[in-house]
């Protein structure tokens, strides 16, 4: 096969490709095996016909069809291996001939990367701060798993809302007389005095006493999501259902041995100490590799191409829809409850998108210009935090990763993780994670079991970061 680049301008190359004769003379023999199983012709058993007759039966261009459907694409992939090209779309092919004497001749022409131009990335230079944890903060830490481990009980019926209480509430919102959409809830529990809900709402509820119903005026703000209730006065009837108490578990050895299995107070104040500094030191490796690249995306020239911007837009819809489905809704709602068309949330997802694909080619840049290659170890490694991530066995993430053409995504993240990695390696002057970790599986893998939290006690914090908010957001809430 020969292969070569005819012209590139304006991000666009032609390719010029001859594959020899014989190659096609395979692919034909090839075909007519494939299409022989799959028609009867009578005197022969299936699979058996000869090929004149096949081809009779079918028509000449049915086995040419067969051919080209396998032998095109891999003529192209290895033209772009051969030129060193960098396509970003599916070519447009045109086939200029196609016999099994003259063998196949086309012409491939397709969008590529944009020249990236870096400036003087080696010269960046970024100050680690130091991760520090204080009594301060281990205190913060074990008052948040007080009230992680703090039982309701009921305040009684004679009881007055007071701030500190859990109040369970029936809500429902009306806008000149009518109920607004999603502004009812039912047993809907609130700690008084958390901003939960909207400003005002919580401290007009103090002072009520159980059974008690109060009018609430909510004005929602000019920005609300919901462009029909922006700047207008809505009426919340609040029942006060329930009261109840918090109490907070002592702090002492033995709140230390049922929530973490550890002999004392102190011990677990060591752990925690601990975890925490692992967290501080995760948040301070992340800020300088945020840095180091914003400072090196901001050196360097480029054309960002919109056929990527355009396509990352797009997975960020597809993402956003995943999520919403798991969550029992899908676009159409969420457009309406947001105020907006799908061009505006696609021009809102713009920004970010040109930034990831900005960010994306200069790795990218990096990664060539210093050398950067995946191992086949690397790979395999991220394929398995990928199949434990999603819970699928790595035998089956692999194959469909290889049906669907994803490999290569795969290879490309670990090589700007990678770059990062030099990247922060030159301007600190310090070994980045994965380079630390070289000795690994993968050069990522020890990075991210370093962040990890040790089994027992987790903080609290990571918790949160893990969970956010399980309750869901009354229209209260959402008029933030």
């Amino acid at each position: 096969m020969r292969a070569t680049v005819e012209k590139i301008e304006n991000r666009r190359a032609t390719l010029r490709v001859e594959v020899e004769p014989e190659a096609v003379a395979r692919a034909l023999d090839r075909a007519y095996r494939h299409l022989v199983r799959h028609v009867q012709i009578p005197g022969f058993r299936k699979g058996r016909a000869p090929r004149f007759l096949v081809e009779r039966h079918l028509g000449k261009a049915a086995l040419y069809d067969e051919a080209l459907e396998h032998l095109l694409p891999d003529a192209y992939r290895r033209a772009v291996a051969e030129t060193g090209i960098e396509p970003i779309d599916q070519p447009e092919l045109e086939i200029e001939a196609f016999s099994e004497e003259s063998g196949l001749r086309f012409k491939a022409e397709v969008e590529v990367k944009p020249e990236v131009e870096l400036g003087d990335y080696r010269s960046v230079r970024v100050e680690v701060p130091p991760a520090t944890v204080t009594a301060e903060d281990v205190d913060r830490e074990l008052e948040q798993w007080r009230q992680l481990h703090a039982t309701l009980e009921p305040a009684g019926e004679d009881a007055v809302a007071e701030k500190g209480m859990v109040a369970v509430l029936d809500l429902a919102g009306t806008l000149d007389g009518q109920p607004i959409p999603g502004g009812r809830a039912e047993d809907y529990s609130v700690e008084l005095g958390s901003g939960r809900l909207v400003d005002g709402v919580e401290e007009r509820i103090i002072g009520m006493r159980v059974g008690e119903e109060r009018d609430i005026p909510v004005t929602f703000p000019d920005d609300h999501p919901e462009e029909g209730l922006r700047g207008k006065t809505a009426t919340f009837r609040v029942r006060l259902k329930e009261l109840k108490r918090k109490q907070l578990p002592t702090l002492d050895d033995d709140f230390a041995r049922d929530v973490a299995g550890v002999a004392s107070l102190q011990e677990l104040r060591e752990r925690v100490e601990k975890q925490l500094t692992r967290l501080a030191e995760e948040r301070v490796r992340a800020q300088v590799r945020r840095q180091v690249v914003e400072r090196v995306v901001a050196g360097a020239r480029l054309e960002v191409p919109e056929t990527l911007v355009r396509r990352r837009v797009e997975e960020r819809l597809a993402t956003l829809e995943d999520q919403l489905r798991r969550q029992g809704d899908d676009l159409e709602g969420y457009l309406r409850s947001t105020g907006q068309t799908r061009e505006q949330l696609e021009e809102s997802l713009r920004r970010a998108a040109e930034d990831d694909v900005r960010t994306d080619l200069v790795l990218d840049a990096v990664a060539k210009a210093e050398g950067i290659q995946v191992t086949d170890a690397e790979v395999e490694a991220e394929l398995r935090e990928l199949a434990a991530a999603l819970d699928e066995p790595l035998p089956k993430l692999r194959e469909r990763f290889r049906r669907l053409g994803l490999m290569d995504g795969v290879v490309a993240n670990v090589r700007r993780r990678k770059a990062v990695d030099r990247l922060v390696a030159l301007a600190t002057g310090q070994p980045a994670a994965s380079e630390a970790a070289a000795g690994q599986a993968s050069a990522t893998a020890g990075a991210r079991a370093e962040a990890a939290p040790a089994s027992g006690a987790v903080p609290a914090q990571a918790r949160d970061d893990a969970q956010g908010d399980a309750a869901g957001p009354t229209a209260a809430e959402a008029a933030h």
